[in-house]
């Protein structure tokens, strides 16, 4: 199964675009880094982050205007996505223009093997597997690459040990878990913004069944929310 490592970074969160990508065939020696222009502004948030700025992309093509624009949906058609928080990447890549069928989240994949660890960002991923790549800097489209090739390696490998499975049921595996709603651990938005959703259902249940009336804040949040009210209800009812 043909597998393609990729990661952007984005004029910032919402309705963002691309002003970095890179990706890389898995086995493949040489990896694809450009940079575009992007036709919105890149919020300062963003610039913090990657620092990338406005006058390093001044010179540059827009990324519809290139020949990647064009060949990347010819590619992924034939591979597997991966990145880590994929939802995002795969949302941007929409944005631009571009669908992706499949797609692995190496942050979901960690979050299932791994749950009871707090920290499943890549950089911590890069370091719990012991990973050394002396030049792959984070927030760098490319470096970033470089890291999630070896992270998914690892992961892989694991899972194929530990389940006793070939590479490609583990894969497969691995897909139907990036596309199941996934269990979020704090709440990122209103009073209680911050606070593990666990205590929001023991502290202040009325807050819970209140955010379970917002239904536009993605299948992840809704899911969320109606698995801890259905525990708590489950955990109240006489015995």
């Amino acid at each position: 199964m043909n597998l393609l490592f990729l990661d952007t970074e984005t004029t910032g969160l919402e309705n963002a675009r691309i002003v970095q990508l890179a990706y890389k065939k898995r086995g493949d020696k040489d990896m694809f880094i450009e940079y575009y222009k992007p036709p919105v502004p890149i919020e300062s948030g963003a610039m913090g982050t990657h620092h990338i700025t406005e006058a390093m992309v001044a010179d540059k093509l827009p990324f519809s205007s290139t020949g990647t624009f064009k060949e990347l949906p010819e590619l992924l058609k034939d591979s597997v996505l991966v990145a880590h928080n994929a939802k995002f990447d795969v949302g941007i890549l929409q944005n631009e223009g571009i669908q992706t069928s499949k797609f692995i989240c190496t942050y979901k994949v960690a979050y299932r093997l791994h749950g009871d660890y707090a920290d499943h960002k890549l950089q911590s991923l890069r370091y719990r597997y012991g990973i050394q790549i002396n030049d792959a800097k984070a927030h760098d489209a490319s470096g970033d690459v470089s890291v999630l090739e070896a992270v998914f390696e690892h992961m892989l490998k694991e899972y194929v040990s530990e389940n006793k499975v070939t590479e490609d049921e583990a894969v497969q595996k691995f897909i139907e878990i990036s596309s199941e709603p996934f269990l979020l651990k704090k709440l990122s938005f209103g009073k209680l913004r911050g606070m593990p959703f666990d205590e929001i259902r023991e502290k202040d249940f009325s807050y819970l069944v209140w955010l379970g009336t917002l239904k536009d804040k993605g299948e992840d949040f809704i899911y969320t929310v109606n698995y801890h009210l259905a525990k708590k209800r489950s955990d109240s009812a006489p015995s």
